[in-house]
């Protein structure tokens, strides 16, 4: 997919997918760096807990209600945030590969500033329509989404949906409450918006889906014997600041703003 043909797609539907953008060797060994981290310091240790600080920057959410098939602490985790502060995670989000697509959207002064590797355990449920935006309170809109495929994303195994054009509107829909019992803490839905052009987005390891923080998307449940694993990285421009002062606070825990490129002066 050349240029063009990511700013068509970016304009008329809010995404496109850039297949192999990274080695797929490098994706499992992404996955299996984040793996050692929450063994060495698993949710057995923090009872009680809904979420935990690990080290500086790994902050760990287990599942409410964890696979049956959980064997191992990492088996037993939902997301784990801010792994781009470090390790090679903060090289990924960092690789000319990645940044140079998100600089034709957002400009040449970068930061990363949220990291989530994402276990869909077999078993465990996705997580329901919603926009970026609405959990990014910032000054500077939009942002940019970079999804990379750590395991296949399969319909069975839970992968991404989304609805093509829905962030033309500009606009974050009304987000309610997910009321499942299994849903972890801050999930919410959009329940009143025409979903009807969905599709999904089925990925090999090393796929990398960009996307726009307007766009609606969602997560089916993990039906399959397999993880579906990925790092979702998130991208601004320097400089946006928090605007929703009631939230500085519990953005701060999941938010490292890691520089990943500046404009070059003349």
């Amino acid at each position: 997919m050349d240029r063009a043909e990511r700013a068509r797609a970016w304009a008329e539907d809010g995404f496109f997918v850039l297949r192999a953008a990274v080695p797929a060797a490098e994706a499992r060994e992404l996955e299996a760096e984040v793996v050692s981290r929450i063994r060495e310091d698993p949710p057995e240790r923090h009872p009680g807990e809904r979420a935990y600080l690990s080290g500086e920057n790994y902050y760990i959410v287990p599942e409410v209600a964890p696979s049956p098939a959980a064997r191992n602490p990492e088996d037993r985790i939902a997301k784990v945030f801010n792994c781009h502060a470090e390790g090679l995670a903060r090289q990924i989000a960092g690789r000319p590969a990645l940044v140079d697509a998100v600089e034709e959207i957002l400009g040449p002064d970068l930061d990363c500033f949220q990291s989530q590797f994402i276990f869909k355990n077999p078993g465990v449920v996705g997580q329901p329509w919603h926009q970026d935006s609405h959990y990014f309170k910032f000054d500077k809109q939009p942002q940019v989404g970079v999804w990379l495929a750590l395991s296949r994303a399969t319909l069975e195994n839970g992968c991404l949906w989304v609805t093509p054009g829905s962030h033309r509107a500009m606009r974050i829909f009304e987000h309610v409450p997910d009321r499942r019992p299994e849903a972890l803490q801050g999930y919410l839905e959009i329940v009143d918006q025409d979903t009807s052009r969905r599709i999904p987005v089925l990925m090999e390891p090393g796929d990398v889906l960009f996307f726009h923080s307007y766009l609606m998307h969602m997560s089916t449940d993990n039906v399959a014997d397999d993880r579906r694993s990925a790092m979702v990285y998130h991208y601004g421009r320097a400089g946006t600041d928090v605007i929703a002062s009631d939230r500085r606070e519990s953005l701060a825990r999941v938010n490292r703003w890691v520089p990943v490129r500046r404009a070059v002066a003349a």
